[in-house]
């Protein structure tokens, strides 16, 4: 089952409440995470967006999506950000 920005906006959830890792979500989801504050790490198929949520010394943790070869968008948690 897909998770969508529409069934999100209406929760009294964060969305890292609302979102597992391993969650399938629409293309207006994926976009939201990427545009909410400058992405921390995009590339073609990953992307880490909002702030950080979460920092474990000097290691910050963002959101992390990816965009599979079949043009399906996958919630992958909270994890280390990517370097660049």
């Amino acid at each position: 089952m897909k998770k969508t920005f529409k069934a999100w906006s209406k929760q009294d959830k964060d969305l890292d409440e609302f979102l597992s890792p391993g969650d399938y979500i629409d293309e207006r989801l994926y976009n939201y995470i990427a545009e909410i504050t400058c992405p921390a790490y995009c590339s073609r198929d990953f992307v880490q967006g909002c702030d950080a949520i979460k920092d474990e010394g000097d290691v910050l943790f963002y959101m992390t999506v990816h965009r599979t070869g079949d043009n399906r968008y996958l919630y992958l948690g909270i994890l280390p950000e990517f370097k660049q």
